[in-house]
């Protein structure tokens, strides 16, 4: 009898769960950029912008896009379409997002208050 028959365990393919995480950190960092242009252009607020979270949002925005890498792999080795199309679209829109977060975050570097 091994320790582990008492348990229940619940495992999901990697595959699933790398393409799951990378979408919900796709939908929190599209909720933030999204803050962060209406504080920008709408209004004019640059205190409120996440300037402050600048290298945990593009370390993040990293994993994610590793996340959604690795989804995409996994499921081209799979042969399963629906979730290799799942995870393509989820690592086009997590490029697409960082490179939305690093554009945004060079143009409004001017807008910064440094404090030293």
């Amino acid at each position: 009898m091994s320790w582990k028959d008492p348990f229940i365990t619940i495992t999901f393919p990697s595959k699933v769960i790398y393409t799951i995480g990378s979408i919900l950190m796709l939908i929190i960092h599209t909720g933030v950029l999204i803050g962060d242009l209406y504080h920008f252009f709408v209004s004019q607020r640059g205190d409120l912008m996440s300037f402050h979270f600048t290298v945990v949002l593009l370390s993040s925005h990293t994993t994610s896009f590793y996340w959604a890498l690795l989804a995409a792999i996994y499921t081209l080795q799979a042969d399963d379409d629906v979730l290799m199309y799942i995870a393509m679209t989820s690592f086009a829109l997590n490029f697409a997002a960082f490179l939305a977060r690093f554009s945004m975050e060079y143009a409004t570097i001017d807008y910064r208050e440094e404090q030293y």
